[in-house]
């Protein structure tokens, strides 16, 4: 009897190392790829080059002063190379693609001129030259790794989607000068991970951005930022300056801006917008699955349902309370032709889980991560695998503010090894 027990356990333990290989608690040294992770934060987010990442790393700082639990650091120490750039924490997934482009590229930022035109923006933006962010300007050719928080989700998918496919409109508007970013036929993203992401928006972005006096004082505010604090405005830098609201590169003040202001809020073209859930539709009718790369999505929610209701659970960080009670007020509702029911009403205190998984365009070939694995499937590049919910945690927990069920360190570890068995 003890053997069988025994046996049982082992085979237990096997199987869950191979069903789950997030929990891996060390870097495996015998991966079969190991190109650079580039790590993008989400809305109001902040990265290394914002002097924010010193007191506090978005990536595992738990967002308040004084901690060092930095993954990136860890990652490099570890022999995993790994980066963080700063893209504008309120800018819209495009703008926020064509600037992680040029950081990577270590070129000028060109957003486009069809974009630019069509949002009412100027084309170019901050120069990253010899400020490439992995050193040396990126080629196009040797693959990285994407992660993506929160609307960083959108970022990363945004861009790999551009690389692979290029952009029509981009094209015609400017033919031999178009940037590569716009020119498509790169493949050169291994893996695009997301944590969290809204790929189907948030009902909570409806309720900020539908009543359209909010979007309208939220674009005056940040003109009077640019105005009075610079592009540096407490922890990070807006990077507004092609809209006019904050300085440009070369620029100490932003000047008042009426006309921006008024632009900002009409054009559609911020995170607000394509956080609603028709923004989010818009832009996936934009973004393809790269053939060639592997998409991964790890998903948290911290909720329990009671009648009508689905409340915030006791673990969920106190700054998620009133966006959850928002969250809880729309259920049973219509937002944007989708019913909010079901995992449309679970979530993480700002994203639905059913926004979470993968894009709804995606629906028809996403699978489980953990049921293909069981099954003795292939894991296969171009299409979404979602790996089980991670219940009880919220969604600022992929940043350090409490500790993983397996450890801080341990989810992050085995994210790489995930990406990097294949």
């Amino acid at each position: 009897m003890k053997k069988a027990i025994a046996m049982i356990l082992t085979l237990a333990m096997i199987f869950g190392i191979a069903a789950v290989p997030a929990s891996a608690a060390e870097i495996n040294k015998n991966s079969k790829t190991d190109y650079p992770y580039i790590f993008v934060h989400g809305m109001g987010g902040w990265g290394t080059a914002d002097s924010y990442y010193s007191l506090s790393p978005y990536w595992g700082g738990g967002l308040l002063p004084g901690s060092d639990n930095d993954i990136i650091r860890i990652l490099n120490e570890k022999g995993i190379e790994a980066y963080a750039p700063s893209v504008g924490p309120l800018s819209s997934a495009w703008d926020r693609a064509c600037e992680l482009y040029a950081q990577l590229a270590g070129t000028v930022v060109d957003y486009g001129e069809a974009h630019s035109k069509a949002h009412g923006h100027d084309r170019y933006g901050f120069s990253y030259e010899g400020k490439a962010t992995m050193g040396e300007p990126w080629n196009l050719k040797d693959k990285i790794n994407l992660v993506g928080h929160s609307f960083g989700g959108a970022t990363v998918r945004l861009l790999a989607s551009l690389l692979a496919y290029g952009d029509a409109d981009e094209i015609a508007a400017t033919g031999k000068d178009t940037s590569p970013l716009f020119k498509g036929g790169h493949d050169c993203i291994h893996s695009c991970i997301t944590l969290s992401a809204p790929h189907n928006g948030s009902q909570v972005a409806n309720l900020l951005v539908d009543p359209q006096v909010t979007m309208l004082l939220i674009s005056a505010v940040l003109n009077m930022i640019g105005m009075v604090f610079g592009n540096d405005f407490l922890v990070f830098s807006l990077q507004l300056g092609q809209h006019g609201l904050t300085p440009e590169q070369d620029e100490f003040r932003a000047l008042p801006n009426p006309c921006a202001v008024w632009n900002f809020y009409a054009s559609n073209d911020n995170c607000g917008y394509d956080m609603t859930l028709r923004g989010a539709a818009e832009l996936n009718e934009k973004i393809k699955l790269a053939p060639n790369t592997y998409y991964y999505s790890y998903t948290t929610e911290n909720t329990w349902d009671i009648s009508e209701f689905e409340l915030p659970d006791k673990g969920l960080s106190i700054i998620f309370y009133i966006s959850s009670m928002m969250l809880a007020s729309t259920k049973g509702k219509t937002y944007d032709g989708i019913k909010i029911e079901g995992d449309w009403a679970k979530n993480d205190g700002i994203v639905p889980l059913a926004s979470a998984r993968y894009p709804s365009c995606d629906a028809e070939t996403a699978l489980s991560y953990e049921s293909e694995i069981e099954k003795g499937n292939k894991i296969k590049p171009g299409r979404w695998y979602y790996f089980e919910t991670m219940t009880g945690m919220d969604h600022f927990d992929f940043c350090g503010t409490k500790d993983y069920p397996e450890g801080f360190e341990e989810f992050y570890f085995g994210m790489v090894n995930t990406a990097n068995s294949r």
